[in-house]
């Protein structure tokens, strides 16, 4: 028999998920933790979902995670070939030029910072309606932050506001009180009887 989530795992999947993806700077196993982080969140998220009979709420995080997967995915992949590239073609040519190696990574950047906006986008739109079900407005902000984090990944500053969502978006899940949206209130006693 399989129990319904409640309100209380979604806070602390979410929570935990959200704190271990911070620490993906950690030596040897950081990537490993940041990983585990964000199961737990989508975890916490599909929870969340099922609850309140959303699933738009989990297949907007799911994009998410896609479109920043594939951003990384294809801006290696267009580094790692533009650069196998130059390696192999510059014993055949006489004089090696940069510029096809420049335009390779540029167009990876490109790349990968399209797909963090679209994945900025779904967060935000899954954070906006978290607030709405959980009552926590503090979930708006986070995804406005990872939104804007994105866009602006292009220059450093996007990273330091990156870091601050993942931040808040840990406070935001603690914050998670343990009712459950989807239950409804009791209804009020009946009037005394006269």
């Amino acid at each position: 028999m399989r129990l319904m989530p409640t309100m209380r795992d979604v806070k602390i999947y979410g929570g935990l998920g959200a704190l271990l993806s911070l620490l993906s700077f950690v030596p040897h196993i950081g990537i490993v933790l940041s990983i585990a982080g964000l199961v737990l969140i989508l975890i916490a998220i599909k929870y969340l979902s099922d609850m309140v009979n959303e699933p738009q709420l989990f297949k907007n995080m799911i994009i998410a995670m896609v479109a920043y997967i594939v951003g990384i995915v294809i801006f290696f992949l267009v580094v790692f070939g533009t650069l196998l590239s130059a390696i192999f073609s510059a014993p055949h040519t006489p004089k090696v030029s940069w510029l096809p190696v420049l335009l390779g990574v540029i167009s990876g950047l490109v790349v990968l910072w399209l797909a963090c906006i679209v994945g900025g986008v779904f967060i935000k739109r899954t954070y906006d309606r978290v607030a709405e079900i959980t009552g926590i407005d503090l979930f708006k902000t986070t995804g406005l932050l990872y939104l804007i984090g994105s866009a602006l990944l292009i220059v450093i500053i996007g990273g330091i506001i990156l870091l601050v969502a993942k931040v808040l978006e840990a406070v935001s899940f603690f914050s998670i009180k343990e009712e459950s949206p989807a239950s409804p209130q009791p209804p009020p006693p009946p009037p005394p009887v006269s």
